[in-house]
């Protein structure tokens, strides 16, 4: 390997006080590193994993991780599940997880497993035809579908979720052709009265409604809006902060309820956000308020940030069991809690828990106890990964469904282990410590540890034999 000299040093580092009991509040990055090299990469590492050619990655797995066979079925695969489809939001997550691998670890080799991934999307499912994504590989017929009025912009996002965390490691120009293509397509395609995205374009025998989803509004922003911008040049940087601040105001005008302070999953009608017969979950609830805050901090909309702030303190604490230390999974129809912690939801709230307690110590307390559960109860220390759920009765792993299937993949997992890293480093006063490829070393001197800010204090360059370019980047002052 040879080693540039290429470095950034500042002179002044702002260091926050934290008070003594939160400097200790949470994890350290080292152990989130742990959490990743242990429990999650083993899962994803595996010949079975990769698929054949590598890139076209199965979309379920039994729980240790083999493919499934008909001659010794594993039962948490059951006759429901479909095995002769490959799913476009799994390949773009499993490749989103590959490349969590890399930016923490800097090996590059899951750089190469990402890349894999992320060219089977574009060579296949990317439609150079109609526009959009095709969202299904159908494997038996050797054909992609469905057609584009039964595609979701969930769907759309999600399959661009591989393509823009990969446009951020590496500055790729064929990359972010086909981010802006797709986005501008959801948006012409979908948008309706109101400035919403619907959920579909056409809905039963062809008819066509208006459908409204928050999950068409918020999964463009997670996905790929907040994390892209920044790094877009202009005039394209301000459209998609523009279209940032419409997706975060039709959120807060059509689906969040004051009364309530949360958000629901639909607005079609008026009882779809009335709690005594709908129920919402806290984990949207806590993306909606994660991604409002980033874009008010982008797009220098004071109004977002206070309004995210203030919601993050009700939902987390409404969220908040002190008797497990744990997080709850939502509200049922009527308002009481659901005690079941569904993986992801239980991820989101770490995630927003955390981003608070880099700037106010008293989201901190936290921390401790929720992170400990995750570690005590959502791993399968046998074969790794994470369990879909944990009962929120017995503590126990809910195995109804496989650890690998076409919505739970290596997406929240590794992006949890990301921000654990984050916010673990910075609480703990430690540097945080980020890889990426740029071909060209000066690019790399402006870029940011994912959705966070932070002060560049040194970057170190090294190639490899092929001459490829991986880039160290220490950051301090996260936030």
């Amino acid at each position: 390997m040879k080693r540039s000299g290429l470095q950034l040093t500042f002179l002044v580092l702002v260091v926050v006080a934290f008070p003594a009991w939160a400097q200790e509040a949470a994890p350290s990055g080292k152990r989130w590193l742990d959490h990743l090299v242990n429990d999650l990469i083993p899962f994803w590492s595996s010949e079975a994993a990769l698929g054949k050619p590598v890139g076209a990655f199965p979309s379920i797995r039994c729980d240790d991780g083999t493919l499934y066979s008909e001659r010794a079925p594993c039962p948490e695969i059951g006759p429901g599940r479909t095995l002769n489809e490959r799913y476009t939001v799994a390949l773009s997550r499993q490749s989103f997880g590959y490349g969590v691998a890399f930016h923490l670890t800097g090996e590059r080799k899951y750089l190469d497993m990402m890349k894999a991934g992320i060219d089977f999307i574009r060579f296949n499912a990317i439609d150079r035809s109609n526009g959009g994504i095709a969202t299904t590989q159908y494997l038996s017929q050797g054909s992609w579908g469905p057609a584009p009025g039964l595609r979701t912009p969930q769907q759309l996002a999600y399959g661009l979720l591989g393509l823009a965390f990969y446009y951020y490691l590496t500055g790729d120009p064929d990359v972010l052709h086909d981010l802006l293509s797709v986005k501008n397509y959801i948006f012409e395609k979908y948008s309706v009265a109101g400035g919403a995205l619907q959920s579909q374009l056409i809905f039963r025998a062809g008819a066509t409604r208006e459908d409204k989803q928050l999950v068409s509004q918020l999964d463009q922003m997670n996905t790929y809006l907040v994390l892209i911008a920044p790094l877009l040049q202009e005039p394209t940087r301000s459209d998609w902060k523009d279209t940032l601040i419409r997706l975060a105001k039709v959120m807060i005008d059509q689906f969040y309820s004051p009364a309530d302070k949360l958000f629901f999953r639909a607005a079609n009608k008026p009882s779809d956000m009335v709690l005594t017969n709908t129920p919402t979950d806290f984990g949207h609830n806590a993306k909606a308020l994660w991604m409002i805050r980033f874009t008010g901090l982008l797009t220098g909309h004071q109004d977002l940030v206070q309004f995210a702030e203030d919601n993050a303190r009700a939902l987390l604490g409404r969220a908040y069991l002190e008797d497990c230390g744990c997080w709850a999974g939502g509200l049922l129809a009527g308002g009481n809690l659901d005690l079941d912690k569904p993986w992801w939801v239980y991820a989101e709230l770490d995630q927003l828990a955390g981003t608070m307690a880099l700037t106010d110590p008293t989201y901190a307390r936290y921390l401790p106890r929720v992170h400990d559960y995750w570690f005590s109860h959502f791993v399968d220390t046998q074969h790794g990964e994470i369990w879909n759920g944990v009962d929120g009765k017995t503590d126990m792993p809910q195995r109804k469904q496989p650890k690998q299937w076409e919505w739970k993949n290596a997406y929240h997992s590794f992006e949890h282990a990301l921000v654990g890293y984050i916010v673990g480093q910075t609480l703990n006063k430690q540097p945080v410590v980020l890889h990426y490829a740029f071909a060209d070393d000066d690019r790399v001197k402006s870029v940011q540890p994912y959705y966070f800010s932070g002060t560049v204090m040194r970057i170190d360059a090294e190639s490899n034999s092929d001459g490829a370019r991986v880039q160290s980047v220490v950051f301090s002052n996260v936030h």
